[in-house]
């Protein structure tokens, strides 16, 4: 079993973030441009039970409650529709920790408007604090900034990065583009 999966807060990560590759997202960027904004409006359970998820919305691929770290894991329609342009970013993130018996525990699209803002928490929940929560970009800009910590990133499209939630962080689209990222999170059971 890896040596991080039981580790708790203060810190799961020894930085704010884990720079784990790069892969190409143009063919995920275009199919998510099919959707419609009653897709993306579908599964608001996010942005109603978190208040700091207000400006966001959410296309849910695969969902676990936070109670337990053995929660069962519900794999949603969508999921079938990206699973062969997802494969990529699955195998990048399995070749970095090699686990034995890995888990995805959730896999959304989180859409934060443009000029919205993502105000500073912690997750909290045990589940939050076991995975590996790991972000890719999938449209952005410049205007975007996510601080861990109180370091501003500006992360760029496909790169993928795990990012410790266990630390205060945030995030402001100032740009006049709604900003998606991937959000996967990875356990081992």
């Amino acid at each position: 079993m890896p040596s991080d999966i039981f580790l708790c807060p203060p810190h799961k990560l020894p930085d704010n973030v884990h720079h784990l590759g790069k892969v190409d997202v143009a063919a995920i960027k275009k199919l998510l441009a099919q959707k419609t904004p009653e897709i993306w409006r579908e599964n608001e359970m996010r942005q109603k039970q978190f208040l700091v998820h207000r400006d966001t919305e959410s296309i849910v691929l695969k969902w676990s409650e936070n109670n337990s770290s053995q929660s069962p894991v519900e794999t949603a329609q969508y999921f079938y529709e990206f699973e062969a342009l997802l494969q990529p970013i699955f195998d990048l993130i399995q070749n970095q920790y090699r686990y034995d018996r890995p888990v995805w525990r959730k896999i959304m699209f989180a859409k934060l408007k443009a000029h919205g803002e993502i105000t500073p928490h912690v997750d909290t929940a045990i589940a939050l604090q076991l995975v590996h929560r790991i972000h890719i970009p999938i449209v952005t800009n410049d205007h975007v900034h996510f601080f861990i910590n109180g370091v501003d990133y500006n992360l760029h499209a496909g790169e993928v990065v795990n990012v410790d939630n266990t630390r205060m962080h945030s995030v402001q689209n100032r740009g006049e583009e709604d900003r998606i990222h991937l959000i996967v999170d990875y356990y081992h059971l």
